[in-house]
């Protein structure tokens, strides 16, 4: 079994599945909320199914960017549920994660965000080139009016903070906000055969999540 968490936006997510259609979770959005659900949630998930953390095959991680409160929190509970326990972690790009359930769509490109306050989203780009491979930028800091000329006709928007584009046409695009993020993407992504390669496998003791910051600000390239 698979043990998924997803802390990284004011959605606090936990999933436990091994197959891609056999995947239950337990879910809250709102202030302060991981702090309070995240051990609640791994808990329950794990009695309901009799299950005990040697149990599990391997456990997922939404590494960020994303808020620092929620990131550090879902760290900290991995740390302590994984200690002295020979079960492997894996991280994944948060924005990433955002994407993976668009992907069988085929828009032109799905445009992964997260609100970075300021003038900034925190953003990466995903897409299929023409021969079915998967085109993955850089997650970067991009300025709000940037990243309004990058989204086209048909792209997909996910993810936190994109209410602040100013976009045309805005029937012309896809628009899916917090009800899209959840730690069931992750365990989509590790049954992927090309997504699951960009899972890391990190040291339980030693990781951190990835804390973008407003001195990274770049344009994606893809």
């Amino acid at each position: 079994m698979i043990l998924a968490i997803e802390t990284s936006t004011p959605v606090c997510s936990v999933a436990l599945g091994k197959g891609r259609r056999s995947v239950i979770e337990k879910r809250m959005e709102g202030r302060s909320v991981h702090s309070e659900r995240t051990f609640e949630f791994i808990k329950e998930l794990l009695d309901r199914h009799s299950l005990k953390v040697a149990d599990l095959d391997a456990v997922l991680f939404s590494n960020g960017p994303g808020s620092y409160t929620g990131l550090r929190i879902g760290a900290s509970a991995i740390k302590g549920l994984l200690f002295q326990q020979d079960v492997p972690l894996y991280t994944l790009p948060t924005l990433l994660s955002f994407a993976i359930p668009f992907l069988a769509d085929n828009p032109p490109a799905i445009h992964a965000v997260i609100d970075a306050r300021r003038q900034h989203l925190y953003h990466q780009k995903v897409k299929k080139s023409l021969d079915n491979e998967i085109e993955i930028s850089k997650a970067n800091v991009v300025e709000i009016e940037k990243l309004e000329r990058q989204i086209k006709k048909g792209d997909v928007i996910v993810g936190t903070g994109w209410e602040r584009l100013e976009i045309e046409n805005r029937g012309e695009m896809t628009w899916h906000g917090t009800e899209a993020i959840s730690a069931k993407n992750l365990v989509l992504g590790w049954n992927h055969p090309e997504l699951k390669k960009h899972f890391s496998q990190a040291d339980v003791e030693s990781f951190e999540p990835e804390y973008l910051t407003l001195s990274q600000v770049n344009d994606t390239d893809v």
